[in-house]
């Protein structure tokens, strides 16, 4: 199951937590066979199950899943030692408190600790040192920061990430390799990166240079990659730099969205679980939809219609027709009050939102999710994106069926710009804030009060 929104650096995170879970508990039980034939006391299990648990929870809080980053095997072994120690800890204290009367064995924990250390050890330098490259990097920096990134790249063992091209902003020359291509003027970036492939861009300029900083990313708005500035500190004595760094360049991403790997696949299992339990509850009450257009006017049950998605990428999108088949002259016209485009049993379903039902056929393709920012025409896309710098960013998320914008009231018609900038704005919140359990609170709001609207025709 490859799962959307994530790289591949972050998918083998995802898979080194759950090999971590694995090997906790299977040590857990192997220590149990080592230790005696007498069986499992229910305080062990208790521990070995609040353990593998807590693996979970706890071991990111040590920075083992930064994979990104490379790192001296002795640190990696005390990172290792200290987070199993207080996952042990942790599951001891649990089983104390269900187990009051029950005692521990000293042996079990120690047979424990030493089968999982070494296997756990064992799986994270694997995986950092697996030596494949799948991240495509362009570089935007001077000369000097431009060959240090180069250089520190071609010397870590493990590279996740694979440099591509280079954009040098002070006139000096590039890092000369085969295969590397050196772009004269940032102008031509955003038409290298549609026709390159590339997944990142790397802006690595110093603060001092915040103005070009923000001029980039004026040009970049709607290069739908993720973009990166790694902050050039050579000549500052930090004794403590408290924050991510890249290569030993502190960095902060300037466009990505909130969630992490587990969030994103929290949102994913969320997705497709609760579109397909509401396709179920929804099926009698679609199929009586259904019948009632067929009943109320000519053609197809179903509108299908191209509207922008992921990352600017394209889609088709299903809703239940709501309107007489008409051919669209000139520009595509949204939806207004009194429009004679509707068909009666239209009118009732735009009102009420049913005709977006199945778009949780959209969700289970993969090219939707249940909460997000509402798709938008193709032709209003490419209308904002000139008229808004902000209006893209709202595509690094998948469009939703319902959304933070659409129960704030910033639903129907976008007649005016400021409608446009007023939905926009709580896009961009709900990108900057998202949590599932925001997901959740979007759709039990959208169930309850959110199916209709006053300027929803």
């Amino acid at each position: 199951m490859r799962i959307p929104l994530l790289n591949d650096t972050e998918r083998l995170g995802f898979a080194l937590r759950l090999g971590d879970l694995a090997l906790v508990a299977l040590a857990g039980l192997g220590a149990l066979h080592w230790q005696a034939a007498g069986g499992a006391e229910p305080v062990q299990l208790t521990s070995l199950y609040v353990g593998a648990a807590l693996s979970l929870a706890l071991l990111p809080r040590f920075g083992l899943y930064l994979l990104d980053a490379p790192e001296a095997p002795l640190t990696l072994t005390l990172r290792l030692v200290a987070a199993l120690l207080t996952v042990m800890a942790g599951a001891m204290l649990f089983a104390a408190l269900l187990h009051p009367a029950a005692r521990l064995s000293g042996t079990w924990l120690a047979h424990w600790f030493m089968l999982a250390l070494p296997a756990l050890l064992v799986q994270h330098l694997a995986a950092r040192n697996l030596g494949w490259a799948s991240t495509r990097v362009l570089v935007i920096g001077k000369g000097d920061v431009s060959h240090e990134l180069w250089r520190r790249n071609r010397h870590c063992k493990r590279r996740p990430y694979r440099i591509e091209a280079f954009c040098i902003t002070d006139g000096a020359a590039g890092p000369q390799a085969s295969g590397i291509d050196c772009i004269a003027d940032s102008a031509l970036i955003p038409e290298y990166v549609g026709h390159h492939g590339i997944d990142q861009i790397w802006i690595a300029l110093p603060l001092r240079d915040a103005g070009d900083i923000a001029r980039l990313q004026h040009l970049l708005r709607n290069t739908m990659v993720d973009i990166r500035w790694l902050q050039d500190m050579r000549d500052l004595q930090i004794l403590n730099l408290s924050c991510r760094t890249l290569y030993g360049f502190p960095v902060m991403d300037l466009n990505c969205m909130k969630p992490s790997a587990a969030g994103h696949i929290e949102k994913y299992i969320f997705d497709k679980v609760f579109s397909l339990l509401a396709l179920a509850a929804l099926a009698p009450l679609m199929l009586l939809i259904m019948a009632a257009i067929k009943c109320d006017s000519r053609g197809p049950v179903f509108f299908v219609q191209p509207r922008i998605g992921l990352n600017g990428r394209q889609f088709n999108v299903f809703k239940f027709r709501s309107m007489h088949v008409h051919t669209p002259v000139g520009v595509l016209r949204q939806a207004a009050r009194g429009d004679e485009r509707v068909t009666r049993v239209g009118r009732f379903l735009r009102r009420t939102s049913l005709d977006e039902l199945p778009q949780f056929i959209n969700v289970l393709l993969g090219d939707m999710s249940v909460v997000g920012p509402r798709p938008h025409a193709v032709s209003h896309t490419e209308l904002y994106r000139q008229q808004l710098d902000v209006y893209m960013v709202r595509h690094r998320a998948k469009p939703g069926i319902t959304g933070w914008a659409q129960i704030n009231g910033a639903r129907g018609e976008t007649d005016t710009l400021d409608k446009m900038i007023r939905r926009v704005q709580f896009d961009l919140y709900y990108l900057q804030h998202w949590s599932l359990w925001m997901d959740i609170r979007i759709v039990l709001w959208t169930a309850c009060k959110g199916w209709t609207g006053n300027n929803v025709y």
